[in-house]
């Protein structure tokens, strides 16, 4: 590669033509503080001002989508041939919600994949969605770099901020380039990927590059040139598989149905109502919009990172919707519960947990069937004792009572 180079570690490393010079951008020595828990700074992204069908795909990427940029030569029949590899990030995310307009879709993780292990969730599953509006740090283990990206969600770019003299020791870096919406790195060089809705403050950044416990705790690894051979490396699939994988990507063209809505990131501009920042939302995308962006297809992967962030406020989402329609529901028929507690308090049986039997003792729908059983034979006893007392024939016979339909019962 030609151009300068930048002195990282104890060995040098390429950079692009036209990027400054600057020998130890990251100075801080590997077993200083740094290695401890560091707090990242809120720096709101600016998305870039686009369209809101950038992500639709413009004709000349839906016909690169179509056919490829690449000569018709028997080397470019086969995969990952090229010089480099381009890598279009995603993030693990919950999949659509009850409340969601359709809960049916789901579009649940691909099981010929190697996925992370994630937690285990009982009313909600995983799948994969765009990232949002943050930062994408990528650390090039070949070449011993640290490289820092602007994630666009309206327009799906991704930005790097060149570091240059003035970014060092600074925790708010700005200045990027166009941006294109994926990585583009060697086949040949193993990478360090990972996403944050934050800025890393600088010395975070130090911290990641230096010290490779970290590296590998919290970012997500690549070995494009294990890619190239198996093409089944951990978190990936293939560039022409993203619209049967994420869930908020289609087929050729967008179809705006409101999937999301509810969720922490949803894929609708949300009302801002003057906050500030902006609320986070991703708009939905169509698959040719990446796949006609890329250099080849044939040399194109989709990686999936964690956000544990999200996964989190979307959980939070549910559990603020679920308290929602509690309380609905208790407002509607809480007149109803109390009046009803009252008769059962005042003139029901005996309803204390130690005075019930064991089998019932705990069980809602069982102890209420007791009880109201255990009222029914009251009522049968009064009957009972006013048919003996009213009774002055001789061999008169008593209306007994039902066979009960708990066991319990009849063994009280």
């Amino acid at each position: 590669m030609s151009g300068g180079w930048i002195s990282l570690t104890n060995h040098k490393a390429p950079i692009s033509p036209g990027e400054r010079c600057t020998p130890n951008i990251c100075s801080y020595p590997r077993n200083c503080a740094s290695t401890r828990l560091m707090n990242t700074v809120r720096k709101p992204v600016t998305p870039r001002m686009l369209s809101m069908t950038d992500k639709n795909g413009t004709h000349r990427q839906r016909r690169a989508a179509l056919f490829p940029k690449t000569p018709a030569t028997a080397t470019s029949l086969c995969p990952f041939r090229g010089p480099n590899v381009a890598i279009v990030p995603v993030r693990y995310a919950l999949d659509r919600s009850r409340y969601d307009v359709d809960p049916t879709q789901l579009k649940p993780l691909p099981k010929d994949g190697q996925w992370a292990r994630l937690p285990t969730l009982k009313t909600r599953s995983y799948t994969l969605r765009q990232l949002y509006d943050g930062y994408v740090y990528v650390f090039d283990e070949t070449a011993g770099t640290l490289h820092e990206y602007v994630a666009s969600a309206s327009d799906g770019h991704l930005s790097r901020i060149v570091w240059s003299d003035a970014h060092i020791g600074n925790d708010q870096r700005t200045g990027t380039d166009e941006g294109q919406p994926f990585l583009l790195y060697p086949r040949e060089h193993r990478l360090h990927i990972a996403f944050s809705p934050m800025q890393w403050t600088w010395r975070m950044c130090e911290h990641m590059r230096s010290h490779a416990p970290s590296r590998a705790l919290w970012m997500k690894a690549l070995d494009l040139a294990s890619y190239c051979l198996t093409m089944a490396e951990p978190d990936t699939l293939p560039l022409d598989r993203i619209a049967e994988a994420v869930a908020d990507i289609d087929k050729d063209c967008v179809v705006e149905d409101g999937r999301f809505a509810d969720s922490a990131i949803p894929s609708t501009r949300p009302p801002s109502e003057g906050a500030e920042p902006d609320p986070l939302w991703a708009p939905l995308g169509a698959d040719v919009f990446w796949q006609g962006s890329v250099y080849d297809q044939d040399s194109s992967l989709v990686i999936t990172l964690d956000d544990p962030l999200a996964v989190f406020n979307d959980l939070g989402m549910q559990l603020a919707a679920d308290q929602a329609a509690f309380r609905e529901w208790q407002s509607a028929h809480e007149h109803k519960i109390q009046i009803a507690q009252t008769i059962a308090t005042l003139c029901g049986a005996e309803s204390e947990a130690e005075k019930l039997p064991a089998s019932v003792r705990g069980d809602a729908l069982r102890t209420h069937q007791y009880l109201s059983e255990v009222e029914a034979y009251f009522e049968q006893c009064i009957l009972e004792e006013a048919q003996i007392s009213s009774s002055n024939v001789p061999g008169d016979f008593l209306l007994l009572p039902d066979m009960f339909n708990s066991l319990d019962m009849r063994k009280s």
